[in-house]
């Protein structure tokens, strides 16, 4: 707390430094009105005065606003959104497949066999004291079975596996759908949006400041030299600054057209976002459920997964019964009709098995345990985190209700002073607005970071 009132009183101290400089250029403007004229961003560059090799004028430039940006970079789109609805589709079939097991199970058997030896035996007849070869079981033998099976107290565990899938599938579309990812492509977005606007008013800046010290004024005097040698110097050092500027921006350029899939090259004219306006309360954020959050949606889920778990590890002491059915066509048993169908009930039970059974319960129930108190830690890391990220929007809210007061208030004096702006009204009015840039980035970037913490979709 005591770095951001620190932060806070060296921003109040650079925007009231901002005014006063703006103050002292009104007084520029009416002794030097011969510099009273419009000069753009790139005039610099146009006129070769800085090393500029192109004119912009001759580039196609595309205005551009930040929704625009946003929407352009969509990340359903990006192959991160393409593995997030993968995942949900393979999590949504593994469910299905699970389900289906509700069903029976039709299936089929056919063989055909030939034996080297006869498989019968002799038949004494004792009264005619005859021996007859009479076969039991045919040398060559075709078998044939339809089979019906339905399963009867393995539903249980189908049932509880099917918790299993469906919370699996519901973890898959929280992190297909992250609010978390989601406003970090947009906190990012977002800084490289305003970085740049930032980066071309103070270009604007460093051009005013430039031609100021090109075009101003030098009086004489016993430090006529020393004077003009000062200028000089600021002149190279405007140079130097402008050249670091201008790769700046073609960097953050490049960047942003990257992420809207357009060339690198295009020059972009970023239309000035409206401040933000937000009135969340504390009340309002401690009150709400932080349920979509993906961090809790997991947990929820895991705890649903151990509880069923834990179920099926108890149903291993419940027999497994079935019932079965169906049609069978044989020529193995000559005695026996070759078509015949059949049903009935077949059951299994594991009688002893040193304990397995038992251990398998308790390291279940130690696992749901387990899960109960990763869920409470989640929950209260969550609502730790949402009451720190609020209390860092408040503090960048109030330093943007501040910059844009004193802007307005600033901007208004420019206008009632000077009829056409000076070069120092002009430097002093693009400082004003790097300030109130820079303190609306910072309060989007806070909200957005307590939109992700709540999981809140809110654009």
């Amino acid at each position: 707390m005591a770095d951001r009132n620190k932060f806070g009183k060296h921003f109040l101290v650079r925007l009231s430094i901002t005014a006063v400089a703006s103050v002292v250029g009104v007084a520029a403007q009416n002794s030097t009105s011969t510099l009273s004229r419009t000069i753009p961003v790139t005039s610099a560059i146009q006129s070769g005065s800085l090393g500029g090799e192109s004119s912009f004028a001759a580039r196609r430039i595309r205005r551009i606003t930040l929704e625009q940006v946003k929407q352009a970079a969509d990340p359903i789109a990006s192959s991160l959104g393409r593995l997030g609805q993968l995942s949900i589709e393979a999590a949504k079939q593994h469910r299905k497949s699970v389900e289906a097991d509700y069903f029976p199970k039709f299936g089929a058997l056919a063989a055909n066999l030939h034996f080297t030896d006869s498989l019968g035996t002799l038949v004494t007849v004792r009264r005619l004291s005859v021996q007859v070869p009479v076969p039991i079981f045919d040398q060559n033998q075709t078998f044939a079975a339809l089979t019906f099976t339905q399963p009867i107290t393995p539903l249980f565990i189908v049932y509880q596996a099917v918790k299993i899938a469906r919370a699996d599938e519901r973890i898959a579309i929280a992190k297909a759908a992250n609010p978390v990812a989601k406003s970090q492509r947009e906190k990012e977005l977002e800084e490289v949006y305003f970085n740049l606007l930032i980066a071309q008013r103070r270009l604007t800046t460093v051009e005013l400041k430039f031609k100021r010290n090109e075009g101003g004024q030098m009086y004489a005097g016993t430090r006529f030299e020393l004077a003009s040698r000062s200028s000089q110097e600021e002149g190279s050092e405007a140079k130097a600054e402008f050249g670091k500027l201008n790769s700046k921006v073609k960097e953050l350029t490049a960047s942003l057209n990257m992420a809207m899939g357009w060339p690198q090259d295009t020059e972009l004219e970023l239309a000035r976002p409206d401040p933000l306006l937000e009135d969340v309360s504390f009340e309002e954020v401690s009150g709400k459920s932080a349920a979509g959050n993906v961090d809790v949606v997991e947990a929820e889920q895991t705890v649903v997964k151990a509880r069923a778990a834990e179920t099926i590890s108890k149903l291993a002491y419940v027999p497994t019964v079935a019932a079965v059915s169906g049609y069978l066509f044989q020529n193995t048993i000559p005695a026996v009709p070759s078509n015949f169908g059949y049903g009935g009930a077949i059951a299994s039970y594991t009688l002893f098995d040193f304990g397995k059974r038992e251990h398998d319960i308790k390291e279940a129930r130690a696992k749901y345990e387990m899960a109960e108190v990763a869920l409470q830690l989640t929950k209260a890391k969550i609502a730790a985190n949402v009451k720190k990220t609020y209390l860092e929007l408040q503090h960048s809210r109030e330093l943007s209700l501040i910059a844009q007061r004193m802007g307005s208030s600033v901007g208004a004096l420019l206008k009632v002073s000077s009829g056409a702006e000076s070069l120092e009204l002009k430097a002093a009015r693009a400082e004003i607005e790097i300030q109130m840039l820079e303190a609306d980035l910072a309060h989007r970037q806070a909200y957005a970071g307590l939109r992700a913490l709540m999981g809140s979709k809110e654009q």
